[in-house]
């Protein structure tokens, strides 16, 4: 079983949609909605699940928020999602059986990767070979890792974070890499999962990028290092792409 940790902050139509994709989700345990808007409570009608969804309203509006290890967290597996993240039910279920065979990793859905280019590194969210980082708006994780990010990361970069609004999810990246010395592993071939009917987000910003390289050279200096480790391959069924006789059936159509 899992539970969805959702961070969402004024959207509530765009939240009510994401709650309702996530009805009837198998192994879904609870969902637990973040709620980063300090200026107003949550309303009281929303989507009605086959599973609890509580509300954790914040005192300070916060991406850290995301990765607070909240006590209401009682499965080792969190599915970390934005509230504008489009996904199928089969991709979900596809991601966390790949996480129960790799707990101490990020498993997740649109990849990114580090890049050095004239000893300046640099974000990037091009279509390449190789990933390095999984963006944490569409992941699974062990709880642990919530722990270790709001108690043991340093505190230089959960400030940073909140400086800019930005890179918490590259931070997590970071944090997982560095003690696992291995990178983290995508599942299926979406390179992005944003709702397309949705509102602009922060990463339309074009300053969004310029912070993400500024992030990764800021916790490379903190670290001492860069952790972030490379990959070259995404996790897909084993029928993924085969022909079956008609008498057949895959257990994953799609993926």
């Amino acid at each position: 079983m899992h539970q969805v940790v959702l961070l969402t902050y004024n959207r509530d139509a765009v939240l009510a949609t994401s709650l309702e994709r996530l009805h009837r989700l198998p192994y879904l345990n609870k969902v637990i909605v973040v709620w980063n808007n300090i200026a107003r409570e949550p309303m009281g009608a929303w989507p009605r699940l086959h599973v609890p969804v509580e509300f954790i309203k914040v005192t300070t509006n916060s991406l850290n928020n995301r990765f607070v290890p909240w006590d209401r967290i009682t499965t080792e597996a969190v599915l970390s999602l934005d509230d504008d993240i489009d996904l199928k039910q089969h991709e979900i279920v596809f991601a966390f059986r790949v996480w129960r065979e790799n707990r101490h990793r990020i498993v997740g859905f649109p990849a990114r990767h580090h890049a050095r280019y004239d000893d300046q590194m640099y974000y990037n969210s091009n279509h390449t070979c190789q990933l390095s980082i999984i963006l944490t708006g569409a992941a699974f994780l062990h709880k642990s890792y919530l722990h270790a990010y709001t108690h043991q990361m340093p505190e230089a970069i959960r400030r940073h974070v909140d400086d800019v609004m930005n890179c918490e999810d590259i931070a997590m990246n970071f944090l997982v890499s560095h003690i696992t010395r291995e990178p983290p592993i995508k599942t299926t071939s979406k390179w992005t999962l944003r709702c397309p009917t949705c509102a602009e987000t922060l990463s339309q910003d074009e300053s969004h990028f310029h912070e993400r390289h500024e992030c990764i050279r800021l916790f490379t200096r903190i670290y001492g290092y860069n952790p972030l480790k490379f990959s070259q391959f995404r996790a897909d069924s084993v029928l993924f792409k085969t022909r079956l006789p008609p008498d057949k059936q895959k257990c994953f159509r799609f993926v």
